[in-house]
């Protein structure tokens, strides 16, 4: 019964999410075309057949059969062949000039703009909890002990596993989070300037970073140290195959005492799950040391490689709420920052793609179960947490629409806008049966790309 709740207030979540993120975009076109009088037919929310509706004035309002997505339907953005009765009737959308078709096309993505720096900076305001990865860090060179490898950047610099790296240049570092984020958007310099405690000093180092063509970033070499102390799940069927307890921590592999941190771990599960080996995982709980023996050929009948993790505790702490200036500020930064992971995400599809796309593209079945799932886990540490993490997805997702309907191609804003600055440019009017065509053209070709993605999305989440 759990279980099916669960799954009906996830879907219940995801479709909620989504219809506030069609309803404020369309909200932004319907506006403004209500302002330069452009007659809109229909204002829907999902797509297909309508469930319910009500017509006021000229408008139909309803809500469609498929929650995912929405759409306004502006007088004369039909297909027609009557393109003269179009195009000199000021009502219509292709009859009003091309600012105001421009203006009409760039609000959907703005609204979606505008109440992500809202809600975030909103949400900036409260005070709240927060789970991160810390700051201290591991050398992958300590991992990943190759004769004839080349020193990372780190290790050259001076920095040492254990170190805390607190700031670089003048950025305040907090969490692993945060490092991460600093050197996707701002890494790519010739030199940091990295600022580190270690036992308790202070010490500041200059480090040289690379850029890595793979990750699209630049990279210091370093990873976050966890220790790792098991946090019991019911549901972990490793945790119970090996009778681990809450609280347990992990300071040993077979005969490795050194650096033992949730990665370490993991791979030595992983590396030899399946073979022929056996080993111990060497405990400490409540002051006595205890051994775990693993028989790596029974382990696998137990339990899959999909399975095959553990869950730890991770550090927490308490973010206070900012004054209403401060926190507008951080929702503004936080919602370009998005904007500009977006343009890396995209960048990264087109030039950089990896061998499994799958995990660089998502649809809305797989933004869905995002919303849905990420929400009913937040719900469980309290309805504040539940709601925090709702509108923060919701906020992040709506930037990414505002960002991909601002691209360049037909039948979407972005495409709209460019056709309507070609002819604010040349002061030529562009055919209606070529815009017809290149909308229709995107159309389809938008189309297929759902139904692509949507296969990839059930088939991921299948797995």
């Amino acid at each position: 019964m759990s279980d099916i709740f669960n799954n009906f207030f996830m879907i219940l979540v995801a479709v909620i999410g989504f219809g506030i993120l069609v309803f404020f975009h369309e909200l932004g076109h319907f506006v403004v075309a209500k302002m330069f009088k452009i007659k809109v037919d229909v204002f829907s929310l999902g797509w297909g057949p309508k469930l319910i509706g009500f017509k006021r004035g000229e408008t139909l309002y309803q809500i469609a059969l498929f929650p995912i997505g929405g759409y306004c339907k502006f007088a004369g953005d039909e297909m027609t062949t009557d393109f003269k009765a179009v195009s000199n009737d000021p009502n219509t959308f292709y009859g009003a000039k091309p600012h105001k078709r421009l203006l009409v096309a760039l609000f959907g993505p703005l609204t979606n703009y505008i109440i992500a720096v809202i809600v975030l900076s909103i949400l900036a305001m409260g005070t709240h909890k927060e789970f991160y990865r810390p700051n201290k860090i591991i050398l992958s060179d300590d991992l990943n002990s190759q004769e004839n490898k080349e020193p990372s950047p780190a290790k050259k610099a001076g920095l040492l596993t254990g170190d805390q790296i607190i700031k670089i240049n003048n950025k305040e570092i907090g969490s692993f989070e945060e490092l991460n984020k600093f050197m996707v958007l701002d890494g790519n310099q010739k030199e940091l300037k990295i600022t580190v405690k270690r036992n308790g000093e202070i010490k500041q180092l200059i480090l040289n970073p690379i850029w890595d063509p793979s990750q699209l970033k630049a990279i210091i070499g370093v990873i976050y140290y966890l220790d790792p102390i098991i946090r019991y799940s019911k549901d972990n069927k490793l945790t119970n195959y090996l009778g681990l307890e809450d609280k347990d921590k992990i300071i040993g592999l077979d005969s490795d005492y050194e650096i033992i941190t949730n990665v370490k771990t993991h791979d030595f599960l992983t590396n030899n799950f399946a073979t022929n080996k056996t080993g111990v995982i060497h405990i400490e709980r409540n002051g006595q040391i205890i051994d775990k023996q693993i028989v790596f050929n029974e382990l696998n009948y137990h339990v899959s490689q999909k399975e095959l993790f553990l869950d730890y505790y991770v550090p927490e702490r308490v973010i206070n709420g900012k004054n209403p200036i401060s926190a507008f500020v951080k929702g503004f930064n936080d919602s370009n920052e998005m904007i500009k992971l977006s343009a890396i995400g995209l960048y990264s599809l087109i030039f950089k793609p990896k061998k499994d796309i799958t995990n660089q593209l998502g649809g809305p079945i797989r933004i869905g179960h995002l919303i849905g799932a990420s929400t009913v886990e937040a719900f469980k540490d309290g309805f504040y947490e539940g709601l925090r993490n709702f509108l923060s997805v919701i906020s992040y997702i709506s930037l990414a629409l505002a960002f991909f309907n601002l691209l360049p191609f037909p039948a979407v804003d972005g495409g709209h806008i460019i056709l309507n600055l070609y002819e604010m440019i040349t002061r030529k009017p562009l055919s209606l049966k070529v815009i017809y065509l290149i909308n229709f053209i995107g159309f389809i070709i938008l189309i297929s790309l759902a139904i692509l993605v949507a296969f990839l999305d059930i088939s991921n989440l299948s797995k």
